[in-house]
């Protein structure tokens, strides 16, 4: 539902100049199969409907306030302070992302001590978001580790499946 809200935004938006033949027929989206219900966004959805007054959102998301508004963690607010201070520079970064923050990963992961971080198993890389990288890592699977398989939880995202299928990367869930 909210994919075809943002494409309906999407073409109201941009104006698209169709001719009035193809405005008249059927939808360009009238072939897409809709998505099934994400079983993680439904935790949130039980939240929103349930009238129970002792409610509390197990949901993902922001914190939250008692009256439901989204709360920002004081350390999140100080984190922005310090990048504004920094005033960073803009520069594109190299492919694999900025070094200090691969290495500051690694070690929050894997620990000071990994052995194998020290025999040299570990690359590490910086992408976009969590489906953007999960998009690199079962494209990078699909071409350089083919019949690999990925293991997802269950539940997962909803979108997590069609990722690694549409990559050609082969999952499966534990």
């Amino acid at each position: 539902r909210l994919a075809a809200r943002a494409v309906h935004r999407l073409v109201k938006n941009t104006r698209i100049a169709m001719s009035t033949r193809a405005a008249a027929g059927p939808s360009f989206l009238s072939g897409v199969e809709r998505a099934p219900a994400d079983p993680i966004l439904g935790v949130s959805v039980a939240f929103r409907e349930s009238t129970n007054p002792n409610k509390l959102n197990l949901g993902v998301g922001a914190y939250r306030t008692e009256d439901l508004k989204p709360y920002v963690l004081d350390v999140v607010r100080q984190a922005e302070k310090r990048m504004i201070e920094a005033d960073f520079d803009k520069e594109y970064l190299p492919m694999q992302g900025l070094a200090e923050f691969n290495e500051a990963t690694r070690k929050l992961l894997l620990g000071d001590a990994s052995k194998a971080v020290a025999d040299g198993r570990v690359a590490t890389v910086q992408s976009l978001s969590g489906t953007g990288s999960l998009r690199v890592g079962a494209a990078f699977i699909a071409k350089f580790m083919p019949g690999a398989a990925v293991y997802l939880p269950n539940p997962t995202w909803g979108n997590h499946k069609n990722i690694f299928a549409d990559a050609g990367a082969e999952w499966e869930e534990y």
